[in-house]
């Protein structure tokens, strides 16, 4: 808690201007399927371009790495943090400060008003005229301390430490939790004067408040505002600053800040572990200052760094930052700055103290670095680990030996825990937050680790393998997990696979959510993919099981009983039920018949669509005649609606062609493939227009269609059948009369004769 101008805080300084167009380059190669605009957070898919992502080594985070240099504190918090946020003053239109939006919750409404009153003064002078009248109604502390802060933020300096130190003075019963901040502003102001002094008095002094803060916080004292946290950064300053000249540091516009101290080796260490445990520990401020603290070392010369490099300490960060800043080693195979510079000072790098500790993250840096004999040389160094596996398995496959990189990935798979939550029942909270924040980051190693392992088995022929290992990289592989099982196991396959390792997961269904709010366990969907292939290659009877969602399978089960319907039925009955089957198949398709993943993007809602994004990567015979064979009839977009058309065309030739329903359903039809297929739609017009009736909204065919009517389908059958009879009868009345007038005629003839021969 610094006291400071009521203002905006200071805005992020952004990238170096003269990096902008490279780095957009470089985020763009690394990350492309993350960065499509206007869409949710695109998942990783390692199936596309897949010898790159199984060269591709991932930075690591820089804050994730930093727990290995800090050290616990001495102190354990007795309260829960203040929520870290500036409040906006309407009144006076400005922000107040976090010692001020933290009174806004802390004190009663009327102690408030009164501090308020003598923060809000024009002046120090007008606010001690005020706390004069305010002697009896507001607590001493809380008096000295606001009179102190509006004289800090007068810059009177001594005015502002002779009320703070009222503050510290009073017994502790009557401070009302002002002694800490009281003990901090002290320190800031010694730290100010310190700028103009000749000696090291003032940070001697600075030093003690904050000691004596950190003191009262481990007697028990309550600290809301962490600024025992704040002080490990003080002291850190103090060491970096005390004794040291100051040096000229000069830098771009839009370059990130330094340190502008002389770096002195004999204290360099507890600086970083003051920093590091105070970032550790949840102050940002903590992980700002090793940045800054990263790049003053990176921008030394050789002969300047090399004793600064016999702290192991300073070994550790400047291997934590390089493993966070990888993705700026090279671009189009070409060293950058930052690659050169890396390289530069591991010719210097001592490893005699970090082989066995850091070796591996040594050797991952070589890797990034495109320096794979010396990434082989460390590693023959460095402790087996995860990360050895993971990049023995990488330098097998630059050497073309996909046998040796198999055997590497599995050793590899084998060095994370399958329990990251075992072990934490003793921890306080914040121990078990580092854990879990650890145990993230173990995690996503080992799932890119098992995502890789599938790609490399795909690549290999084996599909079924491929899946399994897909599967446990969890969801941020959803799209290489959908993809083999949607397009390269066959259906028998992929029913096999999930009936025995596949079972449906618990999940309870929002009413009212978005889609992407409402994700299912991965067990679920890659069972609904199974479904909807099964339902599209007319398993019906098969499919609705692997439908746990019960909204979906109603629809599955619907879906099939009209299909069922529609083929053991005729005429008019048979036409109802295909017109049943074909509205769900329009209405319902992406979740009962869609693609996961092309044409229809069913893991985004069919909201985008990606087919052009990615490269087409070539691939092996063989996978590539299963992606022909599960490839989507017709291979378009919103390919169910084309299914749904030709269900309503089938309809459409169940019922009289003179009837509305013969409108209906091809006008419905031609409706649904309009703007994504003309011509089908023009043939389905074309066959309204030689067979179809007369209908008022003809004139908008296939954009404003009347539901098809059935029942007087039914009726109208019935006056074909009558019309039909009666146009045979009017056919045939003449002949039919005419031919009766003969055989009486001839009966008559006959007749005479007879009786004429009987005479």
């Amino acid at each position: 808690m610094r006291h400071k101008s009521n203002s905006l805080p200071a805005k992020a300084i952004p990238c170096w201007k003269t990096k902008l167009k490279q780095t957009s380059l470089i985020g763009l190669s690394f990350f492309s399927p993350a960065l499509l605009a206007c869409g949710p957070d695109f998942p990783l898919q390692l199936t596309q371009d897949r010898q790159y992502n199984l060269s591709y080594l991932p930075q690591t985070s820089f804050s994730q790495q930093l727990s290995g240099l800090a050290k616990p504190l001495a102190w354990q918090f007795q309260d829960a943090p203040a929520a870290q946020e500036y409040l906006w003053d309407e009144v006076h239109s400005r922000y107040l400060s976090q010692t001020r939006a933290y009174e806004n919750s802390e004190l009663p409404e009327a102690q408030l008003t009164l501090v308020n009153s003598l923060r809000d003064a024009q002046s120090v002078a007008e606010a001690e005229q005020i706390a004069a009248q305010l002697k009896e109604s507001l607590a001493p502390a809380l008096t000295w301390y606001s009179l102190g802060a509006m004289a800090f933020d007068a810059k009177e300096y001594d005015r502002a430490s002779d009320y703070f130190k009222k503050v510290i003075a009073l017994p502790e019963s009557e401070r009302a939790g002002r002694s800490l901040w009281a003990l901090y502003s002290l320190s800031r102001i010694e730290l100010i004067k310190s700028k103009t002094a000749s000696d090291n008095s003032h940070f001697v002094q600075a030093n003690a408040y904050l000691q004596q803060l950190q003191t009262e916080v481990t007697q028990g004292a309550a600290d809301p505002l962490r600024l025992s946290l704040a002080g490990l950064g003080e002291q850190a300053y103090i060491l970096l600053h005390q004794g040291q000249a100051q040096i000229e540091v000069t830098r771009g516009e839009y370059e990130p800040p330094k340190i502008d101290v002389a770096l002195n080796p004999a204290t360099l260490d507890k600086v970083i572990e003051l920093y590091a445990t105070q970032s550790v520990q949840g102050d940002s401020s903590g992980y700002d200052s090793l940045l800054m603290l990263s790049r003053s070392l990176m921008s030394k010369n050789i002969n300047e760094l090399k004793p600064l490099l016999q702290q192991p300490s300073v070994q550790q960060l400047l291997i934590a930052y390089w493993q966070s800043s990888a993705n700026d080693f090279a671009f189009d195979g070409q060293l950058m700055e930052m690659g050169q510079k890396v390289a530069e000072i591991l010719t210097v790098f001592p490893t005699d103290g970090v082989v066995l500790s850091q070796g591996d993250k040594l050797a991952a840096i070589y890797y990034q670095l495109g320096d794979y004999a010396s990434a082989e040389r460390m590693l023959a160094l460095a402790k087996p680990s995860g990360l050895t596996w993971w990049l023995t398995a990488k330098l097998m496959l630059q050497k073309g030996d996909q046998a040796q990189a198999a055997k590497a990935y599995a050793q590899a798979v084998h060095h994370f825990p399958t329990d990251a939550t075992s072990g934490t029942e003793h921890l306080n909270a914040k121990d078990t937050q580092q854990q879990a924040i650890d145990a993230d980051a173990q995690q996503a190693t080992y799932c890119r680790i098992r995502a890789e392992q599938g790609v490399l088995s795909l690549e290999r022929g084996e599909y079924v393998d491929a899946l399994g290992q897909l599967l446990a990289s969890g969801d941020e592989y959803w799209q290489d997990i959908a993809y083999v099982a949607e397009r390269v196991l066959t259906t028998a396959e992929l029913k096999l696979f999930i009936d025995k390792h596949v079972p449906v997961m618990t999940f309870e269904y929002p009413k009212d959510s978005d889609w992407y709010d409402s994700v299912e366990p991965i067990n679920n969907r890659l069972r609904y993919l199974l479904g909807r292939r099964l339902l599209r290659e007319g398993a019906i009877a098969e499919a609705p099981v692997y439908f746990s969602n019960p909204t979906l399978n109603a629809n599955v089960q619907e879906y099939g009983k009209a299909l069922t319907t529609a083929k053991s039925s005729k005429g008019i009955e048979s036409a109802r039920a295909y017109w049943a089957a074909a509205e769900l198949a329009r209405h319902q398709g992406m979740e009962i018949l869609g693609f996961e993943l092309a044409p229809d993007y069913s893991i985004y809602a069919g909201m985008f669509d990606l087919r052009d994004w990615y490269a087409a990567d070539k691939l092996s015979d063989k996978e590539q005649q299963r992606i022909s064979a599960s490839q989507a009839i017709p291979d378009k977009r919103f390919h169910y609606r084309y299914q749904a058309a030709e269900l309503a065309n089938k309809a459409a030739d169940l019922v009289p062609h003179n009837s509305q329903a013969y409108a209906a359903l091809l006008c419905q039809a031609t409706g649904w493939v309009l703007y994504r297929d003309d011509e089908l739609a023009r043939r389905y017009y074309k066959k309204y227009v030689a067979n179809g009736p007369f209908v008022p909204w003809a004139e908008n065919f296939g954009t404003q269609c009347e539901t098809p009517d059935f029942d007087r389908s039914v009726e109208r059958e019935k006056a074909n059948q009558i019309a039909k009879w009666n146009a045979i009868y009017h056919k045939l009345k003449k002949p039919v009369a005419v031919s009766f007038a003969i055989i009486a005629a001839l009966l008559g003839a006959y007749a005479w004769r007879r009786r004429k021969h009987k005479q």
